[in-house]
């Protein structure tokens, strides 16, 4: 089968010159100056360019790597067409021109039942297209920077015509050997950046340890400037691909960075605080154990190297207990007395798998003891003297406790594991056990010492390990890969589970149901009752402006446009509308840019501001900010007069606002909170409205730090956040998004391809597939999210789900594979 039968070549590179004349027209408008972003694009774009030339296939994975982070829309303002849409025209252009020359043999195929669910699909995905744009509306200053405009509909639905458009070069390149390749490690690369963004962003804003603020990541998401849960079903979609690899890692160093990869992911996943993100993973996890226990054998048919299922059920009563038993030390002891209780219990894991000599333990014991009770008495402890932590007696016993069992276990050595030297292990098992007591003591005095009690008990039923037959757990790299995932796991699940603002997430839960079921009531009252709508949906990207000009409370949300002065052609400024909601005031739309200023320094700000509407207050001030929650602001102290006499209510007035930028800017490079200029319209229940222009900023040698500040480029170079409000943009359910938008058609036929490709996933995990398990689960975490919140109005995000299904649904070609994926370099 050639590929040619997907794309006739007569048709291949026509549509590769048009996508390649689209790239050069985009790149032509797009904005590539103000800051660092717009230089990385410029390179990076001819560099995947000579990529795609040298291995065509490596779009596979350059496409995962780069969706969920080249997002350069807080610097360009745009957001309609990105960076990630000027890659994808590349890679068509590119990927098309080779369709179209010599026959290619496929190196994958679709089954009917597949081809028959994408026909439906895309039918109903065009129905909802243009009911969604049409009729056209003017191409003014707001049709490409506006939820409200009718072709947000075009920026919704490029997400389904990509993955229609890359189909193609899936059936050319997506042989299984390709995706193993390629499309893994461009999953985890984009998993790895995500994450350590997450990170950066964390240590920079509230602090890593402060789980006390209500202050929510939204790493290199733009789309989460109105909310959402981009960042969210990212996460589901990408960590089950950490654990894939986790599991078939094939040497200690791999092994190692998937588990620091895991541990990067569940950071960024646990301090999101969502809850249907946390259900996202615990619904993955159920699968993956659901399929341990389908293909573990049974009483009757046992087959070698698959445990029994009673093995794996005590394995997981054994994580159970050490789960609350760990609980329980930390609401007593905290972190110290977690981590603490974590290495005692991993130390009994490695010790237990190991031929542990029961005849030396009463003398080990004895030793240990001694020796505890000597060191703990000799130790100094300065009582006007102030010292390190560490260097205090629990702390520091514990430290060499475990350096000496680390020493005594560690793999080589010329002595291999005798008797003595595990002996000498199983004293230092013991000195490790008192100062858990100690620890706990030292930090909540005696209330600590029964978890403390408990926890040793644990690792004592741990230590009989060796004593069952067959024991419950060897020290082969898969055991060693589970407990530490699962180490992991608890370690950063206990602290985030137990803090402030995680406990009032919990507690919340009912009423913010109850409030998410009224949006959903109220989403549904505002889709009109005719069959039309019904079978085919408002249109897709709709319900923005529905919400809009149609909600039941009458409010009237913020908004943003640019406008053309009509006194003054060739003036454009930007108009600031406050929300108008009847039960008082309502969160501002802010409109924003990213500048760098620097500390303790004199700024001046000037500006034309014409208002309108009762009592307009316009706020203008700098703030450290990513993209939502603004903090450690500068106000700018701007009062708006009233009009000269003689002059009409609606006249231009100009402002000069002197002022300093005080901390701002302070901070090591890679440590520095950006700063961005933030603008918004307030007033009373009523809207109002205020316009500006010529807007600048200048430091005190005369440099202009505002880009586009007279908006003759409309939104170049400016972004708008709401950081609390995100009803009117959102539906919040990825089911009743399908359901409003694209009607009957377009979700009953998306959940007949979910079904296709799920069943088909099902089935190759029961033949032992890891990759099809883990991107079931997957799948299955994503739909979880988008149970409570909107991830189809994130076109990046979709664009990943629909490239996952299109490889779930593909099956492998009968000829061999392509050869220029067996020549492709290690």
């Amino acid at each position: 089968m050639a590929v040619q039968a997907a794309m006739p070549g007569v048709a291949a590179r026509p549509l590769a010159l048009l996508a390649g004349a689209a790239c050069v027209l985009a790149l032509r408008h797009y904005p590539l100056g103000h800051g660092w972003p717009g230089l990385l694009f410029a390179i990076l774009l001819p560099a995947y360019f000579l990529l795609l030339c040298w291995r065509p296939a490596c779009w596979l994975f350059c496409v995962p790597a780069l969706l969920p982070v080249l997002d350069l829309a807080p610097w360009t303002g745009w957001f309609f067409l990105e960076e990630i849409d000027v890659l994808l025209l590349l890679t068509v252009a590119c990927g098309y021109w080779r369709l179209g020359g010599p026959g290619q043999p496929a190196a994958a195929r679709l089954s009917p039942a597949a081809r028959l669910c994408l026909l439906l699909c895309s039918l109903a995905w065009l129905a909802a297209l243009l009911r969604g744009v049409l009729p056209l509306a003017p191409l003014d200053l707001n049709a490409w920077d506006n939820y409200l405009s009718p072709y947000n509909s075009l920026r919704l639905g490029k997400a389904w015509a990509w993955s229609m458009l890359l189909l193609p070069l899936l059936l050319r390149d997506a042989h299984p050997h390709a995706l193993r390749r390629y499309a893994l490690p461009g999953m985890l690369a984009g998993l790895a950046t995500v994450s350590l963004f997450a990170l950066w962003e964390r240590a920079v804003f509230p602090g890593l340890l402060n789980l006390s603020s209500d202050y929510r990541i939204t790493a290199p998401f733009s789309a989460m400037h109105t909310g959402g849960a981009a960042l969210d079903g990212y996460l589901a979609l990408g960590l089950p691909f950490a654990g894939l690899w986790l599991a078939r890692a094939r040497s200690r160093w791999q092994a190692a960075l998937a588990l620091l990869l895991l541990a990067l992911a569940l950071h960024a996943a646990f301090t999101t605080f969502s809850r249907g993100l946390y259900a996202a993973l615990a619904a993955a996890m159920l699968l993956a154990l659901w399929q341990a226990l389908r293909t573990a054998p049974g009483a009757g048919r046992q087959a070698r190297g698959r445990p029994p299922v009673r093995g794996i059920l005590l394995k997981l009563l054994l994580a159970g207990l050490g789960t609350a038993l760990l609980l329980y030390m930390f609401s007593l002891a905290g972190y110290r007395g977690l981590l603490a209780a974590a290495v005692l219990l991993a130390a009994s894991f490695v010790l237990a798998a190991r031929p542990l000599p029961w005849r030396l333990a009463p003398a080990s014991l004895l030793c240990a003891l001694c020796l505890q009770g000597l060191l703990a008495a000799w130790w100094p402890e300065p009582a006007f003297q102030p010292t390190a932590g560490w260097l205090k007696g629990p702390y520091f016993l514990f430290l060499l406790a475990a350096m000496l069992l680390t020493g005594t276990l560690w793999p080589g050595g010329a002595g291999g594991k005798g008797p003595a030297r595990l002996g000498l292990a199983m004293m230092a098992w013991t000195m490790l056990a008192c100062n858990l007591a100690w620890i706990g003591w030292h930090w909540a005095g005696p209330p600590a010492l029964l978890p403390a009690g408990l926890v040793v008990l644990l690792a004592m039923l741990m230590l009989c390990n060796g004593r069952l037959h067959p024991p419950l757990w060897r020290l082969d790299r898969a055991s060693l890969s589970i407990a530490g995932a699962a180490g992991i796991l608890l370690l950063l699940a206990i602290p985030v589970s137990a803090s402030y603002y995680a406990t009032e997430r919990f507690a919340t839960t009912a009423f913010d149901m109850q409030g998410r079921l009224r949006h959903w009531r109220q989403v549904l009252a505002m889709q009109p009752p005719d069959w039309g709508n019904r079978l085919f949906g408002m249109g897709s990207g709709s319900f923005p402006a529905t919400y809009y000009w149609h909600n039941p409370g009458r409010e009237v949300p913020a908004s943003i446009a640019y406008a053309e002065d009509r006194d003054a052609p060739g003036n454009y400024y930007v108009r600031l509308a406050s929300p108008g909601y009847s039960a008082g005031y309502g969160e501002l739309l802010r409109l924003l840019q990213r500048l760098r200023v620097q500390p303790a320094t004199r700024y001046t700000l000037a500006l034309d501001v014409r208002r309108s509407g009762p009592m307009p207050v316009l706020q203008v001030r700098l703030c450290q900010r990513q993209l939502l929650y603004a903090q450690n602001c500068v106000e700018i102290p701007l009062r708006l007069r009233p009009p000269p006499p003689g002059n009409p209510p609606a006249a231009w007035q100009h402002y000069d606002v002197p002022f300093d930028s005080a901390w701002l800017g302070t901070g090591a490079w890679l440590l520095r909170p950006p700063v961005q200029l933030e603008l918004a319209a307030s007033g009373t229940a009523a809207s109002s409205v205020l316009d500006v222009d010529n807007l600048s900023l200048r430091a005190p040698g005369g440099e202009e730090l505002i880009a586009n500040g007279r908006f003759t480029q409309a939104n170049n170079y400016w972004f708008f956040s709401s950081d609390h409000h995100h009803l009117p943009w959102h539906i919040k359910s990825m089911a009743l998004h399908l359901l409003v938008e694209t009607g009957w058609c377009g979700a009953l036929t998306m959940l007949a391809l979910l079904a296709v490709a799920g069943l088909r996933l099902l089935r190759r995990a029961a033949r032992g597939e890891p990759g099809a398990l883990a991107c079931a689960a997957a799948l299955l975490g994503f739909l979880v999210v988008g149970l409570f919140d909107s991830l189809l109005d994130v076109p990046r995000l979709v664009l990943l789900c629909h490239l996952m299904l299109l490889c779930a649904l593909l099956q492998p070609a009968p000829s061999p594979p392509p050869p220029h994926l067996e020549s492709a370099p290690p």
